[in-house]
């Protein structure tokens, strides 16, 4: 296939070919140049975050992957301090202020995940998250008062089973 293209050469008129070949990698050349730039300039810039304002409603609370990620590792972290206090050889009322402090954290963390109230991407969170985040309280005022029990507690760090199952050594 070729295409014609017209032109004067030393004033005569001029009828030459060209390949259609040519013309298909200008194109090409000038789609990837400008491609590149495309994704440069999407990259750098929070392009996900910019169309997200426009395709979720104006209440939805947007959980990004590395918010997730790094909330759950502080409720992990918390949780397993959590345990290792209650299953300590001491008795968990020489522990009792450690053990506030990881129920609190554990509920920042819940907390942080949603402060809005409104749905999130994560339905499976927004369906557990205030029997998580009421556990944690009825825990914290169970050892906040005298005496102090601290049943509540050692459920919950078994919690994570809202979301994630139960799972056993072998999986």
């Amino acid at each position: 296939m070729f295409v014609e293209k017209r032109g004067r050469i030393g004033g005569a008129g001029f009828s030459g070919f060209r390949p259609a070949s040519a013309n298909i990698m200008k194109t090409k050349t000038s789609s990837m140049i400008l491609g590149s730039l495309l994704l440069q300039v999407l990259g750098c810039a929070d392009f996900a975050g910019w169309v997200r304002q426009y395709t979720y409603p104006p209440g939805f609370h947007y959980i990004t992957a590395e918010q997730l990620r790094s909330t759950m590792w502080r409720m992990a972290y918390h949780s397993r301090e959590l345990n290792r206090l209650m299953i300590s050889s001491g008795t968990p009322e020489s522990y009792r202020k450690e053990i506030l402090e990881h129920l609190d954290g554990m509920e920042r963390s819940a907390i942080e995940l949603n402060r809005t109230g409104w749905p999130s991407n994560h339905p499976l969170i927004d369906a557990n998250r205030s029997n998580f985040l009421r556990d944690i309280k009825l825990a914290g005022d169970s050892i906040r008062r005298g005496p102090p029990n601290f049943l509540l507690a050692s459920s919950v760090t078994g919690a994570c089973v809202y979301c994630h199952g139960s799972r056993s050594a072998n999986d």
